[in-house]
This record gives C-alpha cells, structure tokens and sequence, in this order.
C-alpha cells in the first residue's frame, strides 16, 4: 500500500513543537512533511527538527514579511505579510495527500492553492478564542468565512476555539479539539532527574537564602497583555499577610524594567531573566505554584509545562486553554486579573489547598495534551478528511 504523505505548513515554531511533529512522523510512518521559515524558527530548532525528521524538513531559505504586527501586541493591532520564495514549488514537490496549514493566513494561502488545484484535502490548524479575536475587523472575518468554503476540517485548542469558528459559520463536526501540546514529557522527566539536593542549591542560589514560604512562579514575556504588573500589584497585598512567600518572574521584554520599579519597595520578588529552554525545568522544580495573569492568550503553553512538572496552577480566565486544563479545587484556581481583589484572592487560595494533591491532578490532567495524545488527535481527523 503506498505511504501517505502528510504535509504540515507552518512558518514558525520553537521548541514545544519538535515532540509533537517527532510523534506526528510516527503516526504517518516517517510519512510526515513540515515545511517552515528558515529566517522565523531560531537555528537550535532548526538543527533538532532536522535531526528528527531528516529531509522531510523542509526550510524555505528566503522570505520577505511587510507590516507592523508585533508578538508583544494584543492581537489585531497589526498586519503582516509574507512572501516566501519558492513555497509553493516546495509544496508540490513533496506531492502530498493531506495538508496542514496553521491559521488562515501566513503560508495558508499558499497550501490552500495547492489543494484547490490538485484536488488534496486541507486541515486548518488554528488557536483564536472570541476574547483574542474581539477587536477584529470585519475584512479578516469576511476573509476567513471565505477561506472556510474551501477547508475540509480544523484541528483546534479546545471549547472556547470551537466555539469561536462556530460562531462564523463553521460546521460543528469539522471541528477536531485537542490540538495544542507542550514538551511535556520532555520537561517532566528533566524535573525528575533533578534532585532534592540539585534543587535546594538551586533554590538557595536563586533567593539567596532559605525559603520557608511557597514560592510562585510566572514564566513568559515581560509584556503587557501578559498582565504582569497586575500581578506585581495583588502580590504587594499578599505579602502583607504572607511575608514568607516569594514570586519568582522568567522572562525578558519592554515591560521588564517597569515591572522592577513596581516591584522595588518589595524584597519577596526574584526577577531571573531570559532563562533557555534547556534550563526552563530547574525554575519549575523549585517552585510551588504557577501563576499566569495574561491579559489575553490563545492557549499559554507554559500552563501545561508547569502542570506536566507537578505544579498547582492558578490561570486568567483569559487564557484560551483555562477550561481545559484547570479546574477549580482539583488542580488550581482560575481569576481575573483586571480585578484586583480577584488575583490577591487567587494567591490566598494555595495557603489552604493541599498542594501535592493538586499537583498530582495537574499530571494526570496535562497528560490528556501531551505530544502522543495530541498527535493521536491529530490523525483521527486526518483520518476523517482522508
């Protein structure tokens, strides 16, 4: 029987997303193609993708992108163009059966081309939520209603996506959930290979003394929509009545030097920096509870990161992935961090939670979106458009 060639078309990635392609070659067996940009995906990913999937990866090698949307910008506050050489020829060249494009724009138009001309199906991978996508204008949604008469089925997030393309018109039963995954395993077994006497020099290093309190952490962009000087304010209230706790904050961006003013007057706060990938687990091994306070996400995947190293969650409830992956008094809290007696009230919770129980529920709820499970997700509604 001949092998069935799967093409995923995606301009950009980083390292979260090499086990789920890795895993997507297995499904296929070694079937998997994935065509991206050379000039967007940083060259450790490269090199890694590369050494997975061999020749199936496929770089376009000269790209040129006009605009002004920018990644630290709340969505649909910019636009971006791209024109890629040479992409369509390196899509015909691998001839596939199916394609995969991620979004309805970016290199999309170009898969979407392919599969009109040569009769293939087309999967539309998409994120948005109706909280991310509320400022949009009307001519993206015209244009995505129209790119929807020619899509055989999309695999989504979870319900707050779904629920968004319903509400455009997209039929429910081409909708496929569970679609996004972290380098869970990967970072799970890291932390485990971490021990407790690796983890109280690190934590010691870190502080600079002995923690007696819960340490939170917040791992991600120094960015407003982030919302993390919300988080700074409601965290100067709990150390009035929880002096012990620390906050602990990875990450870089525009936003970091005005975070450390606010937080100047307040000795609890450890700003670490830009942290690698490769060392993101030491950070989540010593920590006790994971906060994300955005003020807009499609599905942060640092939440299923910390979940998958044994973490409680407390999560915005303007996070796209929040329904499925936290639920109240069994693995977290979710809050709003516009209001701030809500995340004050967020970070009082874990002071009377059994947080080992949480944790071991956060494990066993992340597994449902690890690389193999989503990859399984992936290929059933492949299978359905096949």
């Amino acid at each position: 029987m001949k092998q069935r060639k799967i093409l995923w078309v995606n301009p950009s990635f980083l390292d979260y997303r090499i086990p789920f392609y890795d895993e997507m070659n297995k499904c296929c067996n070694g079937g998997f193609h994935l065509i991206y940009s050379k000039n967007r995906v940083p060259e450790r990913c490269r090199l890694n993708i590369g050494r997975r999937l061999g020749g199936n990866a496929i770089g376009i090698e000269k790209e040129v992108c006009y605009g002004s949307a920018t990644t630290a910008e709340f969505a649909n506050r910019g636009v971006t163009i791209p024109f890629p050489k040479g992409l369509y020829r390196k899509i015909a060249s691998v001839e596939p059966d199916l394609l995969v494009a991620e979004g309805f724009f970016q290199f999309t138009p170009w898969a979407l081309l392919y599969s009109i001309v040569h009769r293939k199906p087309l999967l539309i991978a998409y994120e948005r939520t109706a909280h991310t996508e509320r400022n949009c204008p009307f001519w993206r949604t015209a244009y995505r209603r129209f790119v929807n008469l020619f899509v055989d089925g999309y695999v989504v997030n979870g319900r707050l996506t779904k629920e968004y393309l319903m509400s455009h018109g997209v039929r429910e039963e081409s909708i496929f959930t569970g679609g996004m995954c972290a380098d869970s395993t990967g970072l799970a077994d890291s932390v485990t290979a971490f021990s407790s006497c690796e983890r109280d020099c690190f934590r010691n290093q870190v502080f600079g003394s002995r923690v007696s309190g819960l340490i939170y952490i917040y791992v991600g962009q120094m960015i407003h929509r982030k919302g993390v000087s919300s988080l700074i304010e409601g965290w100067r209230t709990h150390i009035a009545k929880h002096g012990a706790d620390k906050l602990l904050l990875v990450g870089d961006g525009p936003e970091l030097e005005n975070c450390r003013k606010i937080a100047e007057t307040m000795g609890s706060i450890v700003f670490a920096g830009a942290v690698d990938y490769s060392l993101i687990h030491k950070y989540y091994a010593i920590s006790d509870v994971f906060v994300m306070p955005t003020l807009e996400d499609n599905w942060s995947l640092v939440v299923p990161e910390a979940m998958a190293c044994g973490l409680p969650v407390a999560c915005s409830i303007y996070n796209g992935c929040h329904p499925e992956l936290v639920r109240k008094d069994v693995n977290g809290i979710t809050f709003d961090p516009l209001l701030p007696e809500s995340v004050v009230m967020a970070l009082d919770y874990f002071h009377n939670a059994d947080l080992r129980k949480l944790g071991r529920a956060s494990i066993e709820i992340e597994r449902n979106y690890n690389p193999a499970h989503v990859a399984a997700n992936v290929m059933r509604a492949i299978d359905s458009c096949l």
